[in-house]
């Protein structure tokens, strides 16, 4: 987390406030006596009382800096800020200085990439008329065009000041080579082009979406009462209008997937400033603390590595030091240095060694103790004014939603380990996320070229194996556990969290009429117990993850599902290793659960669409255990006993029949020996499965009505599907795709052309075993014969005629665009490949699913639909209200 305070070194301080202007300072924040409200227009207001120190400090936050400014806007908000004391409604030009001074005060105000800052401090007993003068500047300013003309110049001055100074060209060099895409390339301070062109009609535009109460925060720290400034604050800022608010999405900077470098010459430079930056994440991310930490041994004290080595004892720079910045959005890792160039090719290489270093060797206990002490000390120094209470209140309440996360912090940053620096420091300064770019004074060095410094660090590339480079090439690794465990691992460094599946062939399909919804047990007892754990202990060391953990039971698989920070995917691996090897299912827990299940049971008529698909299974399906309810029978589920649980799970979840599936950010080799050291050492089981009884074939239409005290009817037709492997598959989903959703045939034809449906759709279910194809209806009770007959015209269209070519091109881009987008997070991705290897579809099937939907034809579409949605051979389920209900209806 970037801080500017007295842990900050000169040189990198001057570099970041070169570039962005200002960054907030961080305070340490108490929970005790801080008030927190939101008034009736959406503005948040943070108010913490500290009567020691009497003076107070007002600041009006808006939500708005450079990062969210249109090209042609770019240093509108710096601008803005510039005339916020210029004159209101009310108070001429100069006057609100006077004002606050009289008062014994001071006002100013600064601009960041993700906010514009509006602050007055003065004695307690002022604290009003401070917030009186702060919320008439910042609302009611007049802009007047003559003020904005002269302002206009200052702004440009500071702009071709800035030019000739080379800590403010380093800076903008660094961020602009660093960043492709992200709106942090560019300073905040904007173009003179820009700021010449502004007008006060831009002006106004741009604080009319952006200066809106529901995009602004009131920050008040100091000797106040709330009790006695609530009504004030109602007064002043409670009577501005919400207006809505929509913020554009910013670009989203890609993976820095090779080395960038940039060389710029400089006149009014007398020595060379080079700089090495990495992309990190932002505050959000889980390696926050450990990055700082990182950078707080490598550079941000005199007794720190690059300090110590490089300055002080081989003499290459005159000054060098780290800092990790982290703001709302993606941030970098910044080793800056100045020098003479004659050592730059000396200085890069010991830089580089010392980062190798502390890679590949943790640091020590008391070096890191170190590191966590001058951290902390930073937050706490912060802390002596109300100023930096407030910037702290306000900057984390605007970078992840919390005003107190700074205790958060401070805890999770005495959590982070040696091996945690180590880690991400392998993790993040990597050669191909590095960027270089030098500043050097116009004479020195002519023939230099950048190219000979990216040259230098590129040679600290670590070496792949033969399994990184595998997964390099294809994206994925498998292995076989000595046990019989089949592996899948999906390394993706986008975001430090790691999601793991461990999958056995079971579910639905594996039971039978007297242990009906066994498996679906079995998985919400899984994690209330294992080894000696109980379930609290396994709750608390899954938080302490910042992971979740359940277990899981559908139609043909049973397992357990968990997502982690990367840095502990370690821990995570070993858990899930105890639990699924050693799972206790306590007596005491079991009741519990039983109740609960129950309860599901008997009260599932309150969720009639999964009560309407029950009832289609049970008809559909007479033999096969897909006709099952998942959650059981009360009568089975009443019956089942701790050792009913232990055989059947000694029975199903062994090794022989099990799949684990990693995806997320992983040291590849490193997680393959884990999980050989966790789950390998369980002892080899062969499956010994099930009979799983085939169901017979479908001679006619099978028809069962349920009444429910409910005023909507839900209607439901069900036809036989292929299995996952049946290659008709593909053209049902197509066909699918051409039936369901808000563009599909139903939902046009039944719903906006008819008014028959509340809700009308299509599904396919395949299976191990052959599977679904079903039709839902949500309607009136009046409409239901109606209703029906609208959904079997449907069908039969469908028998009847060929889709059309755009029709069915828009349902394949349809549903190729949905399964993308439903694989975007790791959670999803673990489940699917996890799944396909088990059902034995493939790790890799998404590709040969994508090309054999591609591939559908329309006269495979008719095909599928001729073959397997026949009128006369399909279940039909109604769920209406009960007679009188109905009859009072009507």
């Amino acid at each position: 987390m970037f801080i500017v305070s007295r842990r900050n070194s000169a040189l990198l301080c001057a570099l970041i406030f070169a570039f962005i202007l200002v960054i907030c300072a961080d305070a340490h924040a108490v929970e005790d006596k801080l008030n927190q409200f939101t008034l009736d227009n959406g503005l948040r207001v943070i108010v913490k009382q500290d009567p020691e120190r009497k003076v107070a400090t007002i600041q009006l936050w808006v939500l708005v800096g450079s990062a969210d400014e249109e090209k042609s806007e770019a240093g509108i908000s710096h601008l803005i800020e510039h005339m916020a004391f210029k004159g209101t409604e009310k108070r001429g030009v100069g006057q609100i200085a006077a004002e606050v001074e009289s008062l014994g005060g001071e006002t100013n105000a600064y601009t960041s990439w993700d906010e514009t800052v509006f602050h007055v401090t003065v004695p307690f007993d002022k604290a009003s008329q401070g917030l009186e003068i702060l919320s008439d500047a910042v609302l009611h300013p007049s802009i007047d065009p003559e003020e904005l003309r002269k302002e206009k110049q200052v702004v440009i001055e500071e702009i071709l000041e800035g030019e000739e100074r080379p800590e403010r060209k380093a800076a903008k060099l660094l961020f602009g080579t660093a960043y492709a895409v992200s709106p942090y390339r560019l300073p905040v301070i904007g173009n003179q082009e820009n700021v010449e062109g502004f007008t006060r009609d831009d002006i106004l535009a741009f604080r009319k979406k952006w200066y809106v109460p529901e995009n602004m925060l009131l920050i008040i720290a100091g000797d106040v009462d709330t009790t006695k400034l609530r009504p004030e604050i109602d007064k002043l800022l409670g009577s501005a209008k919400p207006k809505g608010l929509f913020r554009p999405p910013r670009p989203v900077e890609p993976v820095q997937k090779e080395i960038r470098s940039a060389l710029q010459r400089d006149e009014n430079t007398r020595e060379t400033r080079l700089y090495f930056s990495f992309h990190v994440p932002s505050i959000r991310g889980g390696d926050v603390n450990a990055l700082d930490l990182a950078a707080d041994i490598l550079g941000a004290r005199e007794s720190s590595r690059l300090v110590k080595v490089i300055k002080n004892e081989k003499h290459l720079v005159n000054t060098i030091s780290a800092q990790c910045l982290t703001p709302e959005e993606p941030g970098i890792f910044v080793i800056a240095c100045t020098m003479d160039a004659k050592n730059m090719e000396a200085a890069t290489k010991a830089v580089m060694e010392e980062i190798a270093k502390l890679g590949a060797e943790p640091p020590t206990a008391e070096e890191l103790k170190r590191a966590k002490i001058h951290i902390e000390s930073q937050h706490l120094y912060a802390n002596e004014t109300v100023g930096g209470i407030a910037r702290s209140l306000g900057s984390f309440t605007s970078d992840v939603g919390d005003p107190l996360y700074q205790e958060k912090y401070l805890k999770l940053s005495k959590l982070v380990t040696e091996n945690e620096v180590s880690r991400v420091i392998k993790r993040y300064l990597t050669p191909s996320n590095a960027t270089v770019t030098v500043l050097m004074p116009d004479e020195e060095m002519p023939d230099f070229k950048v190219s000979q410094l990216a040259d230098i660090v590129k040679a600290y590339a670590p070496k792949k194996t033969a399994a990184q480079a595998a997964a390099e090439a294809t994206g994925i690794i498998t292995r076989t556990l000595s046990n019989g465990i089949r592996v899948v691992l999906r390394p993706d460094e986008s975001n430090p969290v790691a999601s793991v599946r461990v999958a056995s062939l079971g579910g639905k399909r594996f039971e039978t009429r007297e242990t009906e919804g066994i498996m679906n047990f079995i998985a919400e007892m899984w994690t209330t117990g294992a080894g000696s754990m109980d379930e609290d202990e396994i709750a608390r060391k899954v938080e302490d993850m910042g992971g979740r953990l359940d277990g899981f039971s559908g139609y043909d698989s049973t397992g357990l599902s968990a997502s982690f920070f990367s840095r502990f995917l370690d821990d995570g691996l070993k858990l899930m290793a105890e639990i699924y090897a050693k799972p206790t299912f306590p007596e005491e827990k079991l009741e519990r659960e039983r109740k609960l299940i129950v309860n599901r049971i008997k009260t599932e008529p309150d969720r009639p669409v999964p009560f309407a698909i029950k009832h289609l299974n049970e008809v559909l399906f007479t033999r096969h255990p897909y006709g099952f309810d998942r959650e059981g029978s009360v009568e089975t589920v009443s019956g089942f006993t701790r050792d009913d649980l232990l055989q059947t799970y000694g029975r199903y979840i062994v090794p022989s029949n099990t799949v684990i599936t990693v995806v997320g950010e992983m040291d590849i080799d490193h997680t393959v020996q884990c999980l050989e050291e966790t789950f390998g050492k369980i002892s080899p089981r062969n499956l010994v499965g099930p009979d799983v009884p085939s169901e017979e074939p479908l001679t006619k239409v099978r028809e069962k009505v349920v009444r429910i005290p409910r005023a909507k009817a839900h209607l439901a037709i069900g036809f036989r599907a292929p299995d996952l492997k049946n290659d008709d598959r593909y053209a049902l989903e197509v066909l699918n795709n051409v039936l369901a959703g808000q563009g599909g045939r139903l939902f046009a034809a039944l719903r906006d052309k008819e008014s028959l449906a509340y809700i009308v759709t299509s599904f396919i279910r395949p299976g191990m075993d052959p599977g679904i194809f079903a039709f839902y209806m949500a309607t009136d009770p009046g409409k239901a014969g109606q209703a029906m007959e609208g959904m079997f015209r449907e069908i039969e269209r469908i028998r009847q005629a060929p889709v059309e070519r755009k029709e069915l091109a828009r349902s394949i881009n349809n549903l190729l665009g949905r399964h993308q987008i439903g694989l975007q997070s790791s959670w999803a991705r673990a489940e699917n490949t996890v799944l396909n290897t088990l059902y034995g579809l493939g790790y890799d099937y998404d590709k040969e699913y994508a090309e054999r939907i591609s591939a559908v034809t329309v006269d495979q579409v008719l095909d599928a639909a001729r073959k397997y949605l026949n009128p006369d051979k399909c279940a039909i389920v109604k769920i209406l209200p009960e007679e009188k209900q109905a009859a009072k209806g009507d």
